[in-house]
Parts: structure tokens; C-alpha cells; sequence
């Protein structure tokens, strides 16, 4: 099996300490090493091969962080232009041999429950070779309103839902029958392609021409201009939600999976225990001062952050730029970036 860990997204709802320079996932966000690093660790053993897809700009963090953790030999596929899920797993599928079973895996989400993470994608494995698509699903916790759901009966798959609005997530829970969609994948590398070819046809078309004129294989490196001739759409909407062969292995919730998508998730990655003396979330130094201040998200990159009674906040400070919002609003912080890209670019 090769894993293919997906380097592409830009992580804006996690402004202003992801950046188009250093996104999410090669950003020191959580202890214990960037979320790249994390998606390495866990994957790197399971199968025979390993293949990082990533866009230019990233290219050389990739291979830095995977150089510090004495990462060799391994495949590379490099995008002139991102152009979404769907065209950057085709174009690493076409690297590979029909026959070999691939798994997808994001790059910037995290992943505590190992043993149960490794059941699944053995299922997953195990499914593929029978032919099948397989998508992932998480077992919900909450109603989440930033995640895509997956509709359910067992393995077999019914519905994909668009991310929902607090009241249909709320129903969704209640249902049992609904996971949250975790954007990670298994197949055969050659079904995946067939079925690209048959749902999808000007979009396999257009990567297989950037595969065949692409004048590096070893790393993969299509020209810009035959990468931009690719149509952008996920994979969900290319594949996934058309095919007839998709199959759901659906995650427990002591996988303890995250996509870290918002300052939201952060905090609930990063608060303390219950029972502590202070429920604030604090990352970086120097330690904030806290007077009546609870349930805050402090991340601090060198200045002294005092609070003074508030509640719920979330406090980032960098040496260019300081976010202050409010807690269960942090979707929002795209909102902001969009803002910016009129009034300050190069904030971004």
C-alpha cells in the first residue's frame, strides 16, 4: 500500500498563524511537532511506499520537516497550481501501478487514538482490494457545523451532505446515521482512475495529459500552464458522491480525530482539564496574566498578554498582525482573510 499525504490547503480559518508562506500543517500549532509531521508519523509504517503531494511553495517545508525526521525515499509530487483534491490524487495515481491499494491522507489534521487509526485503514485496505472506493467517516461527538457528513447504513454509504447550519447538524446527531466526512480515502490506485475517467471525464483527461507531458516524472512536475488547464473540484464532488462503488469505514470517537479547522477545535484540543485552576488554553511564552479570565485561547509570540474579566476569547499575537474573536465565531476568521486580501495582502 502507498499513502499519499496531501499537502495542499492553506489553513485560513487559522489566520494569522497559518499563512500562505507556512500553512497549518508545517506551523508549530500543537505540541509535539507540526501537523505534517504528525500525519508522517502515523502513516509511515503502514504500507510499502509513501508519496507527498504538495504545491511549490511547500515543497521545501516538506522536505525539511521530512528530513528532520530522517524521512528518505520517498515519492513526490509537485503542483505548479493547486487545483483541489481530486486532480492532485489522480496525478499521484498516476505514478503508481494499477493494482497498488492507495490511501489518502491529509496533512493537517491530527490523529491521538493510533490503534484504532491503523483498525480503520486496515478495513479500509482490506475493502479496496475487494474493488470498493472507501471513504472515512467520524463518528460525531457534537453537532459540528464545519464539517461535510456522511449519511450512512453500516459500510454502505447513502448520502454526502454539504457542512449543515446548527439545526440539520443537531438532527444529524440525534440520527445516528450521520459521520462527519474526514476527507481521507482508500482504493486502488487504477479503480480510483476509472472512475475518475467515467464520472469525471474532462478532468481525468486533463491530468492525464499534465502526467504524459510533464518533463519530470521523479519527482512528478507538470508544467503550470497543463496544471492549470486542469478543472479544480475535490474529490468528493468529481467521485465520491457519483460512483456506485463507495464503501464507508466509519472511525470511533477514541480515535480522537480533528481536523484543527478553527480556533474552535484548537481550543478544544489544547484547554485544560476539568478540575484545573484556570480553563484557559495558553500557547507560547511568556505565560499570559489572568485576572477573573476564563475559557479564553491565549497564543502569544513573544508580548505579555494580560486579561482582564472576559470570557470565551481567542487572543493570537504575531509580530505583524493580532486576532482577537470570539469563541464559537472562529469559522469567521476567513471572513477576515477574504478582508485583508483588499486592505493588506501581504498580511496573508
Amino acid at each position: 500500500m502507498t499513502t499519499i499525504i496531501l499537502c495542499g490547503g492553506s489553513g485560513t480559518r487559522l489566520w494569522p498563524l497559518s499563512r500562505a508562506a507556512l500553512p497549518k500543517q508545517f506551523a508549530a500549532i500543537v505540541p509535539g511537532g507540526s501537523l505534517f509531521e504528525g500525519a508522517v508519523r502515523r502513516n509511515f509504517d503502514l504500507g510499502s511506499g509513501f508519496l507527498v503531494a504538495a504545491n511549490e511553495g511547500q515543497t521545501l517545508l516538506a522536505a525539511t520537516q521530512l528530513a528532520g525526521l530522517g524521512v528518505t525515499g520517498y515519492g513526490s509530487m509537485v503542483e505548479p497550481v493547486g487545483r483541489n483534491t481530486a486532480p492532485a490524487i489522480a496525478l499521484a495515481c498516476m505514478m503508481l501501478p494499477p493494482e497498488e491499494i492507495v490511501f489518502v491522507a491529509p496533512s493537517d489534521h491530527l490523529v491521538r487514538g493510533l490503534p484504532e487509526y491503523r483498525a480503520a485503514v486496515r478495513r479500509g485496505a482490506e475493502l479496496a482490494k475487494a474493488g470498493r472506493l472507501v471513504t472515512f467517516g467520524i463518528a460525531p461527538t457534537y453537532a459540528e457545523t464545519g464539517y461535510g457528513y456522511i449519511e450512512t447504513d453500516g459500510e454502505t454509504v447513502l448520502s454526502f451532505k454539504e457542512k449543515p447550519d446548527a439545526e440539520t447538524a443537531a438532527r444529524y446527531l440525534a440520527s445516528g446515521r450521520y459521520s462527519w466526512n474526514s476527507g481521507m480515502f482508500c482504493f486502488r490506485a487504477g479503480t480510483f482512475l476509472s472512475e475518475l475517467r467515467a464520472h469525471a471525464p474532462e478532468v481525468h483527461a486533463a491530468c492525464l495529459a499534465a502526467w504524459e507531458r510533464a518533463p519530470s516524472k521523479s519527482p512528478l512536475r507538470p508544467t503550470k500552464d497543463d496544471m492549470a488547464a486542469i478543472p479544480s473540484i475535490s474529490v468528493d464532488y468529481a467521485v465520491m458522491e457519483k460512483s456506485r462503488l463507495v464503501s464507508c469505514v466509519t472511525c470511533p470517537p477514541e480515535m480522537l480525530w480533528s481536523d484543527l479547522g478553527s480556533y474552535d477545535a484548537l481550543y478544544g484540543e489544547l484547554c485544560p482539564p476539568a478540575g484545573s485552576p484556570s480553563s484557559n488554553a495558553v500557547v507560547g511564552t511568556p505565560e499570559p496574566v489572568s485576572v477573573q479570565s476564563n475559557g479564553n485561547l491565549v497564543i502569544s509570540a513573544g508580548k505579555r498578554i494580560v486579561l482582564v474579566d472576559v470570557q470565551d476569547l481567542v487572543v493570537v499575537d504575531t509580530p505583524d498582525a493580532i486576532l482577537v474573536a470570539r469563541r464559537g465565531s472562529t469559522q469567521r476568521v476567513k471572513d477576515a482573510v477574504d478582508a485583508l486580501k483588499g486592505t493588506d495582502p501581504g498580511l496573508l
